[in-house]
């Protein structure tokens, strides 16, 4: 009989957990909010709490290329969620600011997430 050597590494237990759990909120987003993924969701949350955050900041917190970020930016601004202004402090970097849209939009998904949370933790205990 085979026995799992990572069984008791807490590392692989965390790992797991959030797989399921982004997994978790991946469906509930696509069921309850079908206009904003998860994942876009976990990806604006910089740009929520760092109004004017610019997108080289976005790229160091999202760990994502530059490229990667150039268009996820654009996309966010095709759908209304964000708009770029030029940076009063230096003129060759933009800001990137939340709209009404976008807020009211993403703020749709935080009872889905706090729901999410609440289930998880109702399992857990002191021990």
């Amino acid at each position: 009989m085979f026995v799992n050597p990572f069984s008791s590494y807490l590392g692989i237990h965390l790992s797991e957990t959030l797989l399921l759990m982004r997994k978790y909120l991946t469906q509930q987003f696509e069921k309850k909010l079908p206009t904003l993924r998860f994942e876009d969701w976990m990806q604006l949350m910089p740009v929520v709490l760092s109004a004017g955050i610019t997108q080289k900041v976005l790229s160091e917190q999202l760990v994502r290329d530059k490229t990667t970020i150039s268009r996820l930016v654009d996309n966010w601004e095709e759908k209304g969620w964000v708009k770029r202004k030029i940076s009063s402090e230096d003129k060759r970097s933009y800001g990137i600011f939340m709209t009404k849209k976008g807020t009211e939009n993403w703020e749709k998904g935080v009872p889905i997430v706090i729901e999410a949370d609440q289930i998880f933790k109702k399992q857990l205990t002191n021990e």
